[in-house]
Formats: C-alpha cells, sequence, structure tokens
C-alpha cells in the first residue's frame, strides 16, 4: 500500500441522522452472526457523533470504525490505537444478507470489532483479500487530526472543523 493512505474523520449532527443510521445498519448486518460482536457500540443518539475510515490514495474506502464515538477526539483517539496495534487484529469473514456477498470485521482477541469492510464482496476471497490489505494499510495509515467533517443531514453543506491543539501522529 501507498504511504498516501489515511484515516479520515467525520462527524454528524446526531446518530439519528441518515449517515450514522445506515451505518449502523450496515454493521447490524455485518455482525448479525457473531455473538462475540453484539454489545452497545455506539454514542448516545443525542448530540454529534464521529467516525472514522480508512481511505486509498485513490479515495476508495478501505475499512471503517465499527462504532460511532461522542466526539472526534474519541475517534481520532481510538483509531491511532487501532492503527499502533493493526498486527495483532484478527479478522473474521462473514455471509452478507443475500447470497454470493460477503464481508469482514477485525477485532482483538475476543473483543468487540473496531473495525470493518465498507461494502460487500461478491466472493469470499475477495473479502478476505481486502480485509487483510486494510489492515496492511492501516499500519501505515496518515492520521488525518487535524480536523474533521461535520456533515448536515441533507448533504447539502459540509464545514471543515479544525481541532484547537493537533498533535503530530
Amino acid at each position: 500500500m501507498t504511504p498516501a493512505t489515511s484515516i479520515v474523520f467525520s462527524s454528524f449532527l446526531s446518530a439519528a441522522d441518515p449517515m450514522p443510521r445506515a451505518w449502523v445498519r450496515f454493521r447490524q448486518q455485518l455482525l448479525a452472526g457473531d455473538e462475540s460482536a453484539s454489545g452497545t457500540l455506539d454514542a448516545s443518539e443525542n448530540g454529534r457523533v464521529s467516525v472514522w475510515r480508512l481511505i486509498a490514495s485513490n479515495n476508495r474506502e478501505l475499512g471503517r470504525s465499527s462504532r460511532l464515538y461522542g466526539s472526534f477526539e474519541q475517534a481520532r483517539d481510538d483509531a491511532i490505537a487501532v492503527r499502533g496495534s493493526a498486527e495483532r487484529l484478527r479478522i473474521d469473514s462473514v455471509h452478507g444478507p443475500t447470497a454470493g456477498t460477503h464481508g469482514w470485521f477485525a477485532s482483538f482477541d475476543e473483543q468487540l470489532p473496531v473495525m470493518t469492510c465498507g461494502r460487500w464482496y461478491g466472493a469470499l476471497g475477495s473479502s478476505v483479500e481486502a480485509a487483510h490489505q486494510s489492515i496492511e494499510a492501516l499500519t501505515c495509515a496518515v492520521v488525518n487530526d487535524s480536523g474533521h467533517r461535520l456533515l448536515w443531514p441533507d448533504r447539502r453543506r459540509s464545514v471543515h472543523e479544525r481541532v484547537s491543539e493537533s498533535s503530530p501522529h
């Protein structure tokens, strides 16, 4: 993977907004068959929520956070921690909601998933290969911790919010 792989952040006004709800629905489908993945993974439905995504140099999503966070800072800190321990991630493959669809998620030991695929794959081999490439890319990803995009529900506007204190990562 190229060093241009990055971890980017988006924030939403509420977990009830359409995008975070779609994020949660996809994750629920992905984790439906894994009993170890059950549990509360999301921030409160009141107030802003943030997510992180692993993006390739061609802007293709390689992976995403499994949970919603209560703040950009929480999402950033978790992304940095996951990146720092990427070699310990265990990949689990799953069957999708329809025949011939496959996905993956990654977790540490028997803990809740920390990262998932962002789409369904047509073949199990493609899903497994994408998972391994995503973990490899994660290890050298540049964390975009200077700010994040705050997205409104209508998607007609967004604002890039800057963090007041940026630390090098």
